[in-house]
Parts: C-alpha cells; sequence; structure tokens
C-alpha cells in the first residue's frame, strides 16, 4: 500500500489541513509563505503530492506550530505518566445554561475552554456526571468489576437521561473524558483502548435486544475470538477472512424454529480505528448474501490550536468525502452505515454504490438502526425459505 493512502498519513493530511483552516490561512497565503504555488498546497491536502518529513516541518512552520505540538495534536506524542496530550477533561461543576442548551467546560493545557451540549439542561447533565463518575471510581478500588461493563452502562445511562444530545459527544465529550480523568488504576489510555471499544459492542446489545427481540432477532456482540470464529464459521467463511473483524452477529429465528445467522455489524466509535481492516471481511459477508452494517459515533475533535474541541468527525461531506466516507458511499464495502454523530452528514437518496449513511440520534421515533436490520433479516428469510 502507497504512504499516501497509509491511515497514518491520511490522519497527518487531514489535521494540516484543519489547522490551515482553523489559523484563517487560505491555501495561497500557506503557499506564499513556502514560496510555492497555491497548487502545490492543494495537491497536498487532496494526497496528489506526498510530503516528505523536510517539507513537513517547512509546512508546519508556514501554520505557525512546530513538530511536537502537531505530534502531540495527533497523538503520537505522549507526556510523561501515559496522559494523551490532546485529552482535555471536564471541569466538575462547571455546566450552566446557554439558551435551551448546556454549556460545560474543558480543561486543556491549564486553560479552559467552554463545549455546548445541545438539548439538555445542567440539573441534568450534573447528575449524569455524578453518577458516573461514582461508577468510575469505583472501578479504582473494586478489581471484579469489569471496565468495559461499566463503561457501556454509562453509555447507555447517559443516552437514556438526554436522548435530545448529539449521541457521539455522550460517548466523546463525556464518557471518554470522564473515564480518563477518573480511572487511576492503571493507565487510563491503556486502558481504554480494549475496555472502550468492547463496551460499544456490550452497549449495542443492551440497547438493542429488547426491540429486536420482539420479532424474534438477537443481537449477540461477540467478545472472544472464539465466538467470532464460531459466527464465521457458520457463515461460511472461516479461512477468507481474519478471525476477528466481526463484532456483533445477527441472528433470526425462522417459522421453521431454527435459528440462522442472517448478518452483522462492525461497530466503530471513532472511523480512526482502521475502519479498512473491516473492509475485507464486510465484502466477504455481502458477497455469501449476508447483511453488513457499520455502526460509528463518528467520534473525533481536535484540541487547539488546530481545532476547538467540538465533535466533527471523519466522514467528510458529499462535495468533499473522505476516503472513510467513500468506503460506503462509492466502493459499497458495507450493506449501510448507521452514523450517531448528528455534525455528519447524511448520504443523499442516491448514492453511486447504492449504499448509503444514516445519521440519527438514538431515540426510538428516530433511530434507524432496529428498521434496517428488520428489512435485512425479512429479505433474508424470504431467500432460504
Amino acid at each position: 500500500m502507497s504512504s499516501v493512502h497509509d491511515p497514518r498519513y491520511q490522519e497527518v493530511i487531514r489535521l494540516l489541513k484543519a489547522q490551515r483552516e482553523a489559523s484563517g490561512l487560505s491555501q495561497q497565503e500557506v503557499a506564499d509563505r513556502l514560496s510555492q504555488h497555491q497548487s502545490y498546497v492543494a495537491k497536498i491536502e487532496t494526497g496528489e503530492r506526498r510530503l516528505d518529513v523536510i517539507e513537513l516541518v517547512d509546512f508546519l512552520a508556514a501554520l505557525e506550530t512546530d513538530a511536537p505540538s502537531f505530534l502531540q495534536a495527533l497523538g503520537w506524542m505522549v507526556r510523561e505518566g501515559g496522559i494523551r496530550e490532546e485529552i482535555a477533561f471536564p471541569v466538575q461543576g462547571s455546566a450552566v445554561s446557554q439558551a435551551d442548551d448546556t454549556m460545560i467546560t474543558l480543561a486543556w493545557r491549564d486553560r479552559l475552554y467552554p463545549l455546548v451540549l445541545s438539548g439538555t439542561s445542567p440539573e441534568v447533565y450534573e447528575e449524569v456526571e455524578r453518577q458516573i463518575v461514582d461508577r468510575f471510581r469505583a472501578l479504582n478500588g473494586d478489581r471484579t468489576a469489569r471496565n468495559r461493563d461499566t463503561i457501556a452502562w454509562a453509555l447507555q445511562f447517559a443516552i437514556a437521561q438526554m436522548p435530545l444530545v448529539n449521541p457521539s459527544d455522550i460517548y466523546h465529550q463525556i464518557v471518554y473524558r470522564l473515564y480518563m480523568r477518573e480511572y487511576k488504576r492503571s493507565d487510563p489510555a491503556q486502558s481504554w483502548v480494549r475496555a472502550g471499544g468492547e463496551a460499544v459492542e456490550v452497549f449495542l446489545e443492551a440497547q438493542y435486544r429488547d426491540v429486536l427481540k420482539r420479532a424474534r432477532v438477537e443481537i449477540r456482540a461477540l467478545l472472544t475470538r472464539e465466538q467470532k470464529k464460531a459466527a464465521l464459521q457458520e457463515m461460511g467463511l472461516v479461512g477468507q477472512v481474519g478471525d476477528s473483524k466481526l463484532d456483533l452477529v445477527l441472528v433470526g429465528t425462522a417459522d421453521s424454529g431454527e435459528r440462522v445467522v442472517f448478518g452483522g455489524i462492525h461497530a466503530k466509535a471513532s472511523l480512526a480505528e482502521r475502519v479498512s481492516d473491516d473492509v475485507p471481511c464486510s465484502e466477504a459477508m455481502m458477497r455469501a448474501g449476508y447483511w453488513s452494517c457499520l455502526f460509528t459515533f463518528d467520534a473525533k475533535s481536535f484540541p487547539p490550536p488546530s481545532g476547538d474541541l467540538v465533535n466533527r468527525g471523519e466522514l467528510g461531506t458529499e462535495d468533499s468525502p473522505s476516503d472513510k466516507r467513500k468506503y460506503i458511499t462509492e466502493h459499497g464495502s458495507f450493506s449501510a452505515c448507521v452514523c450517531y454523530n448528528t455534525r455528519s452528514t447524511p448520504s443523499p437518496s442516491i448514492t453511486p454504490s447504492g449504499r448509503k449513511i444514516f445519521v440519527s440520534t438514538m431515540r426510538p421515533d428516530d433511530d434507524p438502526l432496529p428498521g434496517l436490520i428488520l428489512d435485512a433479516w425479512t429479505d433474508f428469510r424470504a431467500r432460504i425459505r
């Protein structure tokens, strides 16, 4: 794979562009500082031209930043003690009203930054924070509790209490940041890498279990390699794809009473989690006639100076799509993508691949995922009769 297409290189370019825009500089202004043509900057930002190390340093100088700050914003450098520099912590007791919304304060590098949570009150937010903090602090002394289950509980609890708030903000700005602030039994960043990912799978099973059960459909998190392999084996895909590339399996009960696997879900809290790794499994599932959905919170924010800590995600738009968006709308690598970052852009009714990105909250009257799952089961059941 060319380094231009390496997800790490694409993250570098995306952050460069974000930092340029946050600085209020046009491509022409940056090009002038580099004694280059505007097309030089444009080709770098679109990936047509690859930056070497020296050019990267010069580009950063044109943006009036340095390599250490840039690498910290990427999350590639950590400070002593293992906490990533880009992590901002909610200031306890900082919630105040702003019109019909709530503003909390994030502390990052000894500075304070406002963050608006639309759709809730300070009183509700403070109670949600209090209960989550109590659970996270308990993990420091209770070795019998599973971190993933506690994180999944916090996510489900907060979404239930604040149904109008962007679910991705609940995941990213509240649950994630509070865990990083409160968990102290081990390095929270290392703990989150495993527990946070599994928590999303546990959360999805709990969130949709009851509504699907009424239609005789089961959603089950695959938390071990053996469970994942068994699901792929039932679909006849063992040996074709990696054993760890499916997160949840969907099982329907046919009219005969037989339980049948008809699809699965690839769960990604953030699309920085290398969604490209899931593509071969998803495409193999679809070729074999199974439904393969991508679930994501599309959670991503950048701290100053390259960003403002607002969680805007990584899917891009139809006019300026990211490679991750193209996996769905152009390449059709998933049957559908359901995104729970309400700042993300949904697909139009028609896409080149025929596959769509749905953007939603998790309110029962708004959430498309249960309906998509049940439609997939209806189609599959009709084919096996």
